[in-house]
């Protein structure tokens, strides 16, 4: 029997790491501790911190807690302290979550309920094809603006995917971006999946070149937002229009 050397996995993505450990797991009948392999970073100064300071709701594919939004600044230049709510199960995903600054919610789990977690193949198939996490999306891209953060172009598969999934398609509506670094050798790629995501999600690519920062040039872009970006509540008629659909349903 050969045996299965870290470096060997370390070769693989990270999902598909996961995947295996999960699998070994199970078959040794092992308890995987997955706080302790998915935490240790901090928010410090960093892209976590801006997010955490525009206040809005988040909605993460990441399995950590490090977005916590801790206000949400007002009109008048005030700030409003806000409770973090975390959501994790996908039984409770809900479109009223959305309207609700403070809210994260955790698409693909949490690790402080690792239950939750969507870390395999066929975990990615039965989350996505679940009738509550469909529903969730197309509410998400069909009634807010969305900004994804934090996907390379080596992870356009699980973008394409979530997508694919939300029901998303071409609008005339520019309320749908992604901010993509890209390294200028990669120009004619990202070139190719501007027109690609635009065409066919009417996903608006917003790109930035990491020859020089990597990804801390994404970083940069954000801290620039913060002051910028005021998150305003729904309007009336938005509340109207969604307790209607809600006891239309009942």
């Amino acid at each position: 029997m050969k045996l299965l050397r870290s470096t060997h996995l370390k070769s693989l993505d990270a999902k598909t790491q996961l995947s295996i450990a999960k699998l070994i797991a199970e078959q040794e009948n092992i308890e995987l501790n997955f706080r302790e392999h998915l935490s240790g970073k901090t928010e410090g100064d960093s892209i976590y911190k801006a997010i955490n300071d525009i206040g809005c709701c988040c909605v993460t594919t990441n399995y950590d807690e490090l977005l916590s939004p801790r206000y949400i600044k007002n009109g008048d230049g005030s700030e409003t302290t806000v409770s973090v709510n975390r959501v994790a199960e996908r039984e409770k995903f809900f479109a009223k979550l959305l309207n609700e600054p403070g809210t994260v919610v955790h698409l693909h789990g949490s690790i402080s309920k690792p239950k939750t977690l969507v870390v395999s193949t066929k975990d990615y198939l039965e989350h996505y094809d679940n009738d509550n996490v469909q529903a969730f999306l197309g509410e998400l891209f069909e009634k807010k603006t969305v900004v994804f953060l934090g996907y390379g172009m080596e992870e356009s598969e699980v973008l394409e995917h979530i997508l694919r999934r939300g029901q998303v398609r071409d609008t005339l509506d520019r309320r749908r971006f992604a901010v993509q670094g890209f390294f200028r050798s990669q120009q004619p790629l990202y070139e190719k999946l501007h027109n690609y995501y635009e065409k066919s999600f009417g996903v608006h690519l917003l790109g930035f070149v990491r020859d020089y920062e990597n990804y801390s040039g994404l970083e940069t872009i954000l801290k620039l937002w913060v002051s910028k970006i005021i998150i305003q509540p729904p309007p009336l008629q938005d509340d109207f229009e969604f307790m209607n659909e809600v006891l239309g349903d009942e």
